[in-house]
């Protein structure tokens, strides 16, 4: 259906001459990439706006999505099943926001330090979307690292300032960071890359 309403608007384009025909499958590309994103983003914010949490759903994604660019990881093989998958992610989020006893969010800066070892050991996860050469895996680990020591440091301030809840919520974005990377390295345990 996305497919369907790229080529509509894309033929459209190219009719109004806004577009060279020659680019329609450039162009079909990133108008799917664009609608596939506006769905995911939609969805999250319904799935907030269910539990009366979008402050809530901000911070994670602050914290997640920046993270995600640089530490990498798993990538579901279809963009279906990345969309259940990242919203099924955003559902488990603020389900445990919504029930997490608030005398456990006090121990946010240990969670947060403990998953920041991790990663900064693990980190930047290939996939087979994403290989990387030496260079980029240079890049992508200086980017992750400074990151995880900001996230850190974020978490650190905010159980000082006893905002447990926006620590913990930080600290949950990270964690789940860790589950992606630590699943992304698991499948490709399973099928490695060629070139590797």
């Amino acid at each position: 259906m996305i497919s369907s309403i790229a080529e509509i608007l894309v033929n459209r384009l190219v009719k109004k001459e806004i577009i060279s025909g020659k680019d329609i499958e450039v162009y079909q590309f990133g108008i799917e990439c664009f609608i596939m994103k506006a769905c995911h983003i939609i969805s999250y914010f319904i799935i907030a706006i269910c539990f009366h949490m979008v402050l809530e759903l901000l911070i994670f994604l602050m914290t997640f999505m920046p993270l995600r660019v640089y530490a990498g990881g798993y990538h579901a093989n279809t963009p279906m099943k990345c969309y259940i998958v990242s919203c099924f992610a955003v559902l488990s989020v603020m389900c445990l926001i919504h029930l997490m006893p608030t005398y456990i969010m006090q121990y946010s800066i240990i969670v947060a330090l403990v998953v920041s070892f991790v990663l900064l050991i693990i980190v930047p996860v290939e996939s087979r979307n994403k290989t990387l050469d030496e260079t980029e895996k240079i890049y992508y680990k200086r980017k992750a690292m400074m990151l995880i020591m900001i996230e850190v440091g974020i978490v650190i301030i905010f159980r000082i300032l006893l905002w447990n809840d926006i620590s913990f919520i930080i600290a949950l974005g990270m964690t789940y960071e860790l589950g992606v990377a630590l699943a992304g390295k698991i499948s490709l345990a399973d099928k490695p890359l060629l070139s590797n």
